[in-house]
């Protein structure tokens, strides 16, 4: 992620193209930009599925092996490491992926120096996390060290992916989330509570670690420049600025209820947003890997990158739309019937939460055309104003109605309806197009769910099973109605 100024020190002249010799973009006959996108796009969703279906099953087991208490002292603990992470990448790896100087040495120089310093610092700041429960500073001095280790992981993953080469993450993301659940179910199954949880991150971790670098030696230029340094970091300053407040806020929700409910409600809260956002999970991230690289290639062509965009935005919310509906239809199911009686709690949690992704379907993507067209700034604001949002409504909320309040809280981001109007403004005309896209997304899925639940009005593995054929057949009309507009894209045409 960059600034304003596009230009570093000592260059007169710094305009952008799409071949970048310093990483190695510039090679003849390389394949088109559609076609690497569209490789690197299903690499991508097959990465990304295959993890969450590894995540699933081991998420299925932990859920009955492990007490809740032990679930919500983990979601503390790697709440404050994920946070502590956006601080160590100080949006470096975002300005890595169109920095024309390819400074990659810097940046994994800064990695390695932050994320240990960041590491101590977890370690020894550890007490300070007993005001929420006894148990969580040995719990957080524990997960510390996958600080270091995921930073190290930063630079050949932007390699690959600045590349659109996400074919090459595949096995080293797969092998991790194998890992995870060997060794967290393993040592859940003999007993260790929480801390199969944290074995089986840093265990994973690691492998994946030691894996990308495997797969990239002797590709990546390793030069490392100090004087790059402060202008990489002030470049990415409203970039980290970004990330800190929009990537932290799954993780801040945690320190919000915190203080109002038992560690025992934030388990179920979590619980209930991890399968209320569960598609987003697996679709978003996905696409914004191959999407953001795609677009810089297209900064110039404004037709394809609205296209882009649109293709992006449409996979996701059919998808997202379609579970939103089986969730709402099956939820005690879901948690009570798959998870176990202990999660029952969180059900009208997640009956609320599955329509969330309905609120904010520009803001999905919205921030990649923003990166591109280097508006930082713009898209500080609205997620500052997303953050500002969550604290004080889910503070107030919460404090008076604990876990739902802050469930409510979620749906009251007010950056999201700035995030809608400046990407009207990006797309002009083709918002409209759009915008009715999405209404049909949101609606046509409806159907098939209502008329299961009209045949099987109790719910229960009746209706499950009922529901999955709906969801196969919602998915289905969606498909044939944009197959057309998305082979046309990919064909090199506009969407």
């Amino acid at each position: 992620m960059t600034g304003d100024d596009r230009r570093g020190p000592g260059r007169t002249e710094d305009r952008p193209g799409p071949a970048r010799p310093a990483d190695g973009l510039a090679e003849t006959g390389s394949p088109s930009t559609e076609s690497r996108f569209l490789a690197s796009t299903i690499a991508a969703y097959g990465s990304q599925l295959g993890r969450v279906v590894i995540r699933l099953v081991a998420d299925l087991t932990l859920a009955r092996l492990v007490l809740a208490e032990s679930h919500g002292l983990f979601d503390y603990a790697w709440a404050a490491v994920w946070i502590a992470s956006i601080v160590r990448d100080l949006g470096l790896p975002y300005q890595l992926v169109r920095d024309e100087r390819g400074p990659f040495g810097t940046v994994l120089a800064w990695e390695a120096a932050a994320g240990t310093v960041l590491t101590a610092a977890l370690v020894v700041g550890s007490p300070l996390f007993a005001a929420l429960d006894p148990e969580l500073p040995a719990v957080v001095a524990g997960i510390a060290p996958w600080l270091l280790l995921h930073g190290l992981a930063v630079v050949p993953q932007v390699w690959f992916e600045r590349r659109l080469e996400v074919g090459r993450l595949v096995l080293p993301e797969i092998v991790r989330g194998l890992s995870f659940a060997g060794v967290s179910i393993g040592l859940a199954a003999a007993g260790y509570g929480v801390w199969s949880f944290v074995a089986g991150e840093l265990v994973g971790q690691a492998l994946l670690t030691g894996m990308l670098w495997w797969r990239a030696s002797g590709r990546i230029p390793l030069t490392f420049d100090r004087r790059l340094l402060p202008d990489l970091i002030g470049r990415s300053r409203y970039l980290f600025a970004v990330a800190f407040c929009a990537t932290t806020l799954p993780y801040l929700e945690r320190f919000i209820v915190g203080p109002f409910v038992s560690t025992f409600i934030v388990a179920q809260y979590g619980k209930a947003r991890l399968w209320g956002l569960k598609v987003q999970t697996v679709l978003v991230p996905a696409i914004q890997r191959v999407l953001y690289p795609a677009l810089v290639e297209y900064r110039d062509d404004p037709g394809r990158s609205s296209a882009a965009y649109r293709v992006g935005t449409l996979t996701i919310l059919a998808f997202e739309a379609v579970a939103a509906y089986f969730l709402f239809f099956n939820a005690e199911t879901v948690l009570v019937g798959v998870l176990g009686p202990q999660w029952a709690p969180a059900v009208p949690l997640l009956r609320v939460l599955c329509f969330l992704p309905f609120v904010d379907p520009f803001s999905r993507l919205g921030g990649e055309l923003l990166k591109v067209r280097n508006e930082d700034r713009a898209w500080l604001v609205i997620v500052v104003l997303n953050f500002a949002s969550l604290v004080g409504f889910g503070t107030w909320l919460s404090s008076r109605h604990g876990a739902m309040g802050l469930v409510v809280a979620d749906f009251l981001l007010l950056g999201n309806a700035l995030m809608a109007w400046r990407v009207w403004r990006i797309l002009g005309r083709d918002f409209r197009r759009l915008a009715a896209d999405l209404l049909l997304v949101y609606l046509a899925p409806l159907v098939p769910f209502l008329v299961v639940v009209v045949l099987l009005p109790e719910e229960g593995w009746l209706r499950f099973g009922a529901s999955l054929i709906a969801a196969a057949a919602a998915l289905g009309l969606l498909a044939l109605r944009f197959q057309r507009p998305f082979r046309r894209f990919f064909a090199g045409g506009v969407a």
